[in-house]
């Protein structure tokens, strides 16, 4: 019972739905016992809302009335109905009540257990809230990035464009002007088309089963198929490397760099670089030998580089975007193997948890 509650945050930390896991086990290890919890009226098991059916006519329960304190108590309206149940507040200021069924009157150790079982649920409810709210701003991050990119890029196109078009119409009358400038539309929509591409492309990317390095070989045979630059790739990087989802966005970054050396570098060659050193730190590098970071490279022209940065703050990785000599761009992303936790980190936490 104890290697399973010091073993709920871990679990939690992988998989959205350890905790209905951790009943079902819970229970499967003390079958005279049910556990049961309430979190937010959230209904984690259906299974169990028999357990607290005849709770939901009582004013007087502690779970209902936000009575509960953080540590066991017995539920007084409960033992009215022939039911020996325990009460228990999840620590932490954490919004949620454990409830727990025993065969007879609870002791000593069901309390103890009880309580022990709160702070590994409490833990786990932390760092659920937790992933939860780091998916929110990925998600929220790439809409934004996406968004900014289809304002800044595409609409700025498309009302030169239109512009174009009326400009043309007004051209009618005089078939050498027109000729030029329906020429400068075809090109423009050509362009347009194709970025519209690459980013419906990079909004639905996926590893699809894929490892990275396969992955990395599609993408520069995509690239080399669409212009004449020449994609030099050296990957030396493990195939257990990374973790999927920071594979996913090393892929979506070296994509988007090679994107804009397609775009603006003008250059004749790209190299791809993937390193990792002996305590297991990766080393990712785009370099082209184009015309390098002009000053109207910044943020309100190349949105393509905030998407860079974005993607690279979501996995916690170094990023350098930098001139290089003779002339060219390089794109450096460094990784740890053992990424530093963000503030409110769960290990000290969970260190309470196994030590008990």
């Amino acid at each position: 019972m104890r290697k399973l509650l010091a073993g709920l945050p871990l679990s939690q930390a992988h998989a959205d739905g350890a905790l209905s896991g951790f009943l079902d086990r819970f229970d499967a290890l003390l079958p005279p016992a049910r556990l049961n919890l309430i979190l937010g009226g959230e209904d984690l098991s259906p299974t169990r809302r028999g357990l607290i059916e005849g709770c939901q006519d009582a004013a007087t329960c502690p779970w209902r009335d936000a009575s509960a304190a953080d540590t066991p108590q017995t539920c007084g309206t409960c033992r009215q109905r022939g039911v020996h149940r325990l009460v228990c507040a999840l620590p932490e200021g954490q919004k949620g009540v454990l409830l727990l069924d025993s065969p007879k009157r609870a002791g000593a150790s069901w309390r103890q257990l009880l309580e022990e079982a709160a702070q590994a649920v409490g833990v786990a409810v932390r760092l659920r809230s937790y992933n939860r709210e780091q998916q929110r701003k990925q998600a929220t991050s790439r809409h934004g990035a996406l968004a900014r990119e289809l304002h800044d890029s595409v609409a700025q196109q498309l009302g030169y464009l239109s512009f174009q078009a009326r400009l043309l119409q007004s051209q009618l009358g005089e078939p050498e002007q027109a000729s030029a400038g329906l020429q400068e539309l075809c090109v423009g929509l050509s362009q347009l088309q194709r970025q519209v591409r690459e980013l419906i492309t990079n909004a639905r990317l996926t590893m699809d089963g894929r490892s990275l390095r396969q992955a990395l070989a599609d993408s520069i045979a995509e690239f080399s198929r669409r212009c004449i630059i020449v994609f030099e790739l050296d990957n030396r990087l493990a195939d257990d490397a990374l973790s999927p989802g920071t594979e996913l966005q090393v892929l979506q970054i070296i994509r988007e760099a090679l994107a804009n050396a397609v775009r603006h570098s003008h250059a004749r060659h790209v190299r791809i670089e993937l390193r990792q050193n002996q305590a297991g730190d990766a080393s990712i590098s785009v370099e082209d030998d184009g015309i390098g970071l002009s000053p109207a490279s910044g943020e309100q022209n190349h949105f393509g580089l905030a998407i860079i940065r974005e993607r690279a703050a979501s996995i916690g990785a170094r990023l350098t975007i930098e001139a290089i000599r003779p002339h060219g761009v390089r794109v450096h992303l460094g990784l740890s193997r053992h990424q530093d936790l963000p503030q409110g980190s769960f290990d000290g936490l969970h260190d309470l948890i196994t030590d008990r």
